[in-house]
């Protein structure tokens, strides 16, 4: 059985110099998918994305929780303060407590596909800024948005617990045992993924989760080696965030410098050479 990995940068739209960071490391092969942020400035390159790199699958980056919104504030009043700004960190709260009406979430998810609408962009997939999609409320809305808009694919979050210095059984077991909390968040997510293909979601078998405790993340070029070396059959999915730094990105993420050092690895075509020599083959959303 073929063993197929996508690699999908998250983030375009969000900053301009995460645009200026995904579009260097396209040409180099690894990076096969990105996710667009659609409600900041930089959406506006998505074109450029789109034209330069048409085989490169795109999804939409959906958002209600840090920046402005798409919709009229008015629309949405119990999703953003009084200056149009999404509620952040209290998002999760007032989402959980039912203090966001269903509606309103659905309104703002569809503003955001629409932009992408407007360009001609056919989007391959889904998923979320920070992963907020997980929260029940906003997962089912995004799901109701996703059928909207007949966008066929999205994220999974069956979590594949890698670790690149270590027996991954190890790995998952330590893992798991010393953070109870992410076992419950694994766990929970497997079910809504579930749920997720019962509608007709399509997704990979897998997500590649770098262990905590080995020490080896995505910014180490070990990593990826080791990955491509050990990747199981079937399809797979790893999200990456190279990018530059700027002023947007260091207000509203705590992952910043650490997108530097993506990069300069992603942007490596040495790297793709080292994936065909172990026998992965790069693919898109499109072969989800």
């Amino acid at each position: 059985m073929a063993r197929r990995l996508i690699v999908n940068a998250d983030g375009y739209g969000f900053t301009f110099g995460n645009n200026r960071g995904i579009l260097e490391c396209l040409p180099a092969g690894v990076v096969t998918s990105v996710s667009v942020n659609a409600n900041f400035p930089a959406f506006a390159e998505t074109g450029e994305l789109q034209r330069r790199f048409p085989g490169v699958s795109i999804g939409v980056h959906l958002n209600l929780s840090v920046g402005r919104s798409v919709c009229e504030p008015g629309l949405i009043p119990d999703l953003v303060d009084g200056n149009g700004e999404f509620l952040g960190a209290r998002f999760r709260r007032a989402a959980l407590s039912g203090r966001i009406p269903h509606a309103q979430m659905v309104r703002e998810l569809s503003a955001q596909v629409e932009r992408f609408v407007a360009l001609g962009i056919r989007l391959t997939h889904w998923d979320s800024h920070q992963n907020q999609h997980l929260y029940p409320p906003f997962f089912r809305a995004a799901l109701e948005t996703a059928r909207k808009f007949g966008i066929p694919r999205m994220r999974t979050h069956d979590h594949y617990l890698f670790s690149a210095r270590g027996s991954r059984a190890w790995a998952a077991a330590l893992h798991l045992a010393t953070h109870p909390r992410r076992a419950a968040v694994y766990w929970m997510s497997s079910r809504m993924m579930a749920r997720a293909r019962a509608q007709g979601m399509r997704m990979a078998d897998r997500l590649i989760t770098p262990g905590i405790l080995d020490g080896c993340r995505k910014f180490h070029r070990e990593f990826w080696l080791e990955l491509f070396r050990r990747l199981p059959e079937g399809l797979s999915e790893v999200y990456c965030h190279p990018g530059y730094p700027d002023e947007t990105l260091a207000s509203h993420a705590r992952y910043v410098q650490e997108r530097l050092e993506e990069l300069r690895i992603l942007r490596d075509p040495e790297l793709a050479a080292e994936a065909r020599r172990y026998g992965v083959d790069l693919v898109s959303f499109r072969e989800a």
